[in-house]
């Protein structure tokens, strides 16, 4: 099985971090799901495309392809689910390492990729989970600032159009000293706490430790 760190580093952070009692890994749609709200869903995939092909013609969505293929095309990295009270917080996570900087090809090519990846994973929580509350990041240890000054602004952009349809998605990127403070500090904080051999980016860690 292929072990990506980047996603064991996630792993970690959602559950002793973002204290969720369920993480998935991997998570894919399925073609027996059932799919809710298609009209919705519709309504916010066109929206979002013609909002980013207008803004700076970024167009994040192939332009014949159908609701049903970009769904089927679904994969997130991470989802975790937190219990508190009864109620259940949904955090969905793509992560990325690219050692010289997150690069998908050009600039416009990275940054229609990053909005991509952000639309349809709220897309699918909405469609096959039900639920229009949750925190949907994309985060990378290392992204070129030209890089963020493009896609910060796209990604308010968004979280503009999911208050506008009735969402209450909080879609973020989390990237250099950001990813740094929030997800990488606190998880190696947390390594003389867990033992957890299927945990390999804290294993990996606590071994590089022994020879400090």
């Amino acid at each position: 099985m292929k072990i990506e760190m980047g996603e064991s580093l996630i792993y970690s952070w959602l559950r002793h971090v973002r204290l969720c009692q369920i993480v998935q890994t991997n998570w894919k749609v399925s073609s027996q799901w059932e799919l809710h709200h298609e009209p919705e869903l519709r309504e916010l995939m066109e929206e979002a495309g013609r909002t980013f092909e207008d803004m700076r013609g970024y167009r994040i969505f192939k332009k014949n392809a159908s609701l049903g293929q970009i769904l089927q095309q679904g994969e997130c990295d991470l989802i975790g689910y937190a219990a508190n009270n009864g109620k259940f917080d949904v955090c969905a996570v793509d992560v990325a390492f690219h050692e010289f900087g997150l690069q998908y090809g050009s600039r416009q090519e990275t940054v229609s990729k990053i909005l991509a990846k952000t639309v349809r994973t709220a897309m699918c929580l909405y469609g096959y989970i039900d639920t229009k509350e949750g925190e949907v990041l994309f985060a990378s240890p290392k992204i070129n600032r030209s890089v963020m000054n493009d896609v910060l602004p796209c990604i308010e952009e968004l979280n503009r159009l999911f208050v506008s349809k009735g969402f209450s998605y909080r879609a973020r990127v989390v990237a250099n000293e950001e990813f740094n403070q929030e997800i990488l500090q606190p998880v190696l904080g947390l390594s003389n706490d867990v033992a957890d051999t299927s945990e390999l980016f804290l294993r990996s860690y606590q071994m590089l430790k022994m020879f400090k």
